[in-house]
């Protein structure tokens, strides 16, 4: 939930913009802090940044307007798109009080998205408190872009999700999303009651950093969610029996893995 930062005397909202790799999120954060005055936001900050990739996370803090006589503080943070890096996705997504899903809208992008979309919800499935999910439809200037009606479906979105159509690169959509992730922030604020004090693992990029850097000793990626594993279920025809054999399965990788320490065991003493 959103916090109270008693050192600097404000509230603090976390937008989360999350979403595969190379779909736009790093490109929001830039473009808002291009049409953000420097007297009101941060630098961007990019850890381990890795050939132009996002690795951990991109951090950019913007001031707001004052709430209730109070300052307003809105960090925005980006989570790394690739699949195998889910790891260091979800201590951010359980930190967020508004989630943005940047979902790359070409036709070849679509089995990528749908995947960081199913691993999104099993994430926010795991958290203690609900969120509210906004989805941005980038690169709608591609061609042969899907539609937002049909993104809403590829996704399962029932219609009270708020989709806005965006080119992030041209900065088109960027402000819109902004603005409606901070709206949905101040209004989840003003049904708050009690606020939690800010946790200093959340009060600047270089403590979250050291935060996301605890998931490193343990970079499993946890029980597989149905959802994840049936990512496609509205264009695959499968029987009852099959559908129950292929949810029972695990994972390549989590096979692989179990060889691998099955191997490295020494054999049991016959008796």
């Amino acid at each position: 939930m959103a916090s109270f930062d008693s050192e600097r005397k404000c509230h603090v909202v976390r937008i989360v913009y999350d979403g595969p790799g190379f779909a736009g999120k790093t490109t929001n954060l830039k473009r808002v802090h291009e049409i953000i005055p420097p007297t009101r936001r941060s630098e961007i900050v990019t850890p381990a940044e890795l050939k132009g990739r996002t690795m951990f996370f991109d951090w950019l803090e913007i001031e707001g307007p004052r709430h209730a006589g109070v300052g307003l503080r809105f960090q925005l943070i980006t989570v790394p798109g690739q699949i195998e890096r889910n790891y260091r996705r979800r201590p951010l997504v359980a930190m967020a009080d508004v989630l943005v899903f940047v979902c790359d809208s070409s036709p070849a992008a679509i089995p990528d998205t749908q995947r960081t979309f199913a691993r999104l919800r099993a994430s926010i499935k795991r958290r203690t408190e609900p969120v509210s999910v906004i989805v941005q439809a980038n690169k709608q200037d591609v061609e042969g872009a899907l539609s937002l009606s049909l993104l809403r479906r590829k996704l399962k979105l029932d219609s009270s999700v708020i989709m806005i159509a965006a080119n992030a690169a041209k900065g088109d959509g960027v402000k819109a999303t902004l603005n409606e992730a901070m709206r949905v922030g101040v209004r989840a604020l003003k049904g708050t009651g009690e606020l939690g004090p800010l946790l200093a693992e959340f009060a600047n990029p270089d403590n979250l950093f050291d935060h996301v850097l605890t998931f490193e000793d343990t970079p499993n990626e946890g029980p597989i969610d149905v959802e994840e594993v049936n990512v496609r279920a509205e264009d695959i025809d499968t029987d009852n029996t099959a559908a129950a054999a292929h949810l029972g399965a695990s994972s390549l990788d989590a096979l692989e893995a179990r060889a691998r320490r099955a191997a490295a065991r020494p054999p049991s003493s016959q008796s």
